[in-house]
């Protein structure tokens, strides 16, 4: 089976749309503000893609120009602003700042993706208000394509906070068995082959290719990387589906990932609204 993050998104999106225009019939119209410190070019495309996808799904779009001496005044005044629904702190910030400190003055309601150290914390318990916008992809896929999670080993190969750790702990959330592994892990390459599902976050093109994986299991793959002008994932995509399911890139998990950040603007304007 070949998981199409194209097909999710645009259901998301359909089901975005009808609650935006609940929304505008309140006359609320969903609002998201780009925290931005560096001309970073990486960073301007990410930007571009944003406002692309707001633009479509018909949510408010700015930018803010920050430094490191207004940059928690800003997000300060976005807090307070009840017409300001998302906030997003782009990458890199500047250099004499505390990304931390930063990351704690967002208001965790109005945290689209899900970074805030409230929001980590509350995704302990299981209760955040956001989670991180990939991670929390990656398991709308698994269940939109029926996957079972109970009870199954899972092993995440990436332990960032953005995706291999709060994954972990989604995927316990829904009773999963979780190894995490990472660049120190010790062989590696068993751990993947006895796995049930596996997930690909290393940022390594085509790292992992058919002789990882046991026959019929379910690779998602998360990877997203520019070899001779193309996106490549970090599963050798052509080998790996003859023999398991797995998911396309592009057109797999980055799809829902965008789809899901509109769908939390829409959410956090939707609580708002009624507090």
């Amino acid at each position: 089976m070949i998981f199409d993050g194209v097909e999710i998104a645009e259901k998301m999106r359909m089901d975005v749309e009808r609650r935006i225009l609940a929304l505008k019939e309140e006359k609320i119209v969903p609002a998201l503000r780009c925290i931005v410190s560096s001309d970073d070019k990486s960073t301007r495309v990410y930007l571009n893609s944003i406002k692309k996808n707001c633009d479509k799904f018909g949510i408010n779009y700015a930018e803010i120009k920050v430094d490191e001496k207004n940059i928690l005044e800003e997000i300060a005044s976005l807090n307070l602003d009840d017409e300001v629904h998302g906030i997003m702190i782009m990458h890199p910030v500047p250099k004499t700042v505390d990304e931390i400190k930063v990351l704690s003055t967002v208001d965790p309601v109005k945290d689209v993706e899900g970074r805030t150290p409230e929001n980590l914390g509350l995704l302990l318990i299981g209760n955040p208000y956001f989670t991180p916008c990939t991670a929390q992809a990656t398991v709308e896929m698994l269940k939109y394509y029926g996957v079972q999670l109970k009870g199954k080993d899972v092993t995440i190969v990436g332990r960032s906070t953005t995706v291999g750790k709060p994954l972990s702990l989604l995927l316990l959330n829904e009773d999963a068995t979780v190894t995490v592994c990472h660049s120190k892990t010790e062989k590696l390459i068993d751990k993947v082959k006895d796995s049930d599902i596996v997930v690909a976050a290393v940022g390594k093109p085509k790292m992992f290719n058919a002789d990882w994986f046991k026959d019929g299991a379910t690779v998602i793959d998360v990877g997203i990387n520019i070899v001779e002008g193309k996106i490549v994932g970090d599963v050798d995509f052509d080998s790996v589906s003859k023999k398991c399911s797995v998911s396309k890139v592009p057109g797999g998990v980055g799809n829902v990932t965008n789809a899901l950040l509109m769908r939390n603007v829409v959410k956090a304007a939707e609580v708002i609204c009624k507090r």
